[in-house]
């Protein structure tokens, strides 16, 4: 005899994420969060996949984009069309004034090449398929973006 769980009843899609810790990891050719490939320009489906349902989704005054906001994990994106998603900021620090801010700050780790991102930041170069910046205030990494980087042409 089969006992049901008790969330077997629900679309897996829609269970929250148990998320504790967030890593991105980047290599030369592409980035994984928590394990999960990811490649930008994403879209929000893909990023629910990974990252749970956004918190908060609101819009931005005066203009068409939203803000896609994970309070619990301090990462937001916003974009005008959640099927091109270019950027997402993971905010270390949300006492600075960065637009939109997740209500925890971004605890994850970053590594680049295997390594802690602020000993291997300088290892991504305009060749890789994303960027990654560091966003400084008052001398401080205070968030970092990850996301689309133009200037790299698909290769075939």
């Amino acid at each position: 005899m089969h006992i049901m769980g008790i969330f077997d009843f629900r679309d897996p899609s829609k269970r929250k994420v148990k998320r504790d810790t967030i890593i991105v990891k980047c290599d030369i050719k592409e980035i994984y969060i928590n394990n999960t490939l990811i490649s930008f320009p994403t879209n929000y489906t893909n990023l629910k996949n990974i990252l749970g349902e956004a918190t908060r989704i609101e819009p931005i005054k005066q203009t068409k984009n939203k803000v896609y906001l994970w309070d619990d994990i301090g990462i937001y994106c916003s974009t005008n069309n959640p099927e091109k998603m270019l950027m997402l900021l993971l905010v270390e620090d949300n006492r600075y004034g960065l637009g939109h801010q997740p209500k925890t700050n971004f605890k994850g780790d970053i590594l680049i090449d295997g390594e802690p991102m602020k000993n291997t930041l300088q290892n991504v170069d305009v060749d890789r398929p994303y960027m990654l910046r560091s966003i400084i205030k008052e001398n401080k990494q205070v968030a970092v973006a990850l996301g689309w980087n133009p200037d790299v042409k698909k290769s075939n």
